[in-house]
């Protein structure tokens, strides 16, 4: 698994040079690891360039989770596309929740339902953004879906150090690995205004333990920090290995200290 920590071309969130150096990026991701098998970009990147992505997804064989700009019916929408190595549309995410500046500066129509994609992997989850830290009941959503592993891909202009604070909240309740994707920092020009702590700090969040003895051993001594990997503020990729498997049992082992049972919070089966 791998995510992408890309700088836009020139500081421009909208350029359709971002397509090319999204494929330059892929191709170094692969090539920094062969096993790569999932690649996330963050939100809104590379905005265009779907077909062209599909078609490196096919070569490289690779799934691809890549922030569009998408047109329906004389609509636009903030969408996450999933595409196979195949070169096919696994799924589209289309961004329920959306900001002020998404609505009235880029004109996007809100999406309308949340959904579970099956991969040669594992049944994945997109939460676009605020979509999946925000509302309380998404991230159960994408469980009840089958989701095994959730990818996040965001895009910060504020907020950026207390994103991992909302993410941590969510994988407490749910306990499955969490992709969480970000640009890289940039100067983010929205009309005349300027932010500077725009992007950055990427991560991969999952359970901490190894074996059920570390787990055991946890509640006399908890730690918080279940990050296993992340980047700073610079273009990054980050490469790591979940185990999606293993956050299953811990997750069963989870809700029967806290709840008795072996069901989630949801009510489904952990």
């Amino acid at each position: 698994m791998a995510a992408i920590q890309p700088k836009p071309v020139d500081d421009e969130l909208i350029n359709r040079k971002n397509v090319d150096h999204a494929i330059e990026l892929v191709r170094k991701c692969v090539k920094m690891d062969e096993d790569v098998d999932i690649i996330c970009f963050p939100e809104y990147y590379p905005w265009f360039g779907e077909e062209r992505l599909a078609k490196e997804a096919e070569e490289l064989g690779v799934y691809l989770i890549a922030g569009i700009a998408e047109e329906c019916g004389g609509k636009l929408y903030n969408s996450c596309v999933l595409l196979g190595p195949d070169g096919q549309v696994v799924g589209r995410q289309r961004k329920v929740n959306l900001g002020l500046m998404e609505r009235e500066r880029f004109g996007f129509t809100p999406g309308r339902e949340y959904h579970g994609f099956e991969t040669k992997l594992c049944k994945v989850g997109i939460g676009i953004c605020v979509d999946f830290w925000g509302p309380p009941h998404v991230g159960r959503r994408l469980l009840e879906l089958g989701a095994e592993l959730i990818f996040n891909p965001s895009f910060f202009f504020i907020f950026r150090e207390k994103w991992r604070c909302f993410v941590f909240t969510r994988m407490v309740e749910l306990m499955t690995p969490i992709v969480a994707v970000n640009t890289a920092e940039f100067q983010f020009r929205l009309g005349d205004r300027v932010f500077p702590r725009c992007g950055g700090l990427s991560f991969v969040m999952q359970p901490p333990w190894r074996t059920m003895d570390e787990f055991a051993q946890w509640w006399y001594d908890p730690t918080f920090n279940w990050i296993t990997s992340e980047l700073g503020l610079e273009e990054g990729i980050l490469v790591d290995v979940v185990d999606v498997e293993r956050a299953k049992r811990f997750r069963k082992e989870w809700y029967y200290r806290l709840l008795g049972s072996n069901r989630t919070v949801q009510g489904g089966e952990a």
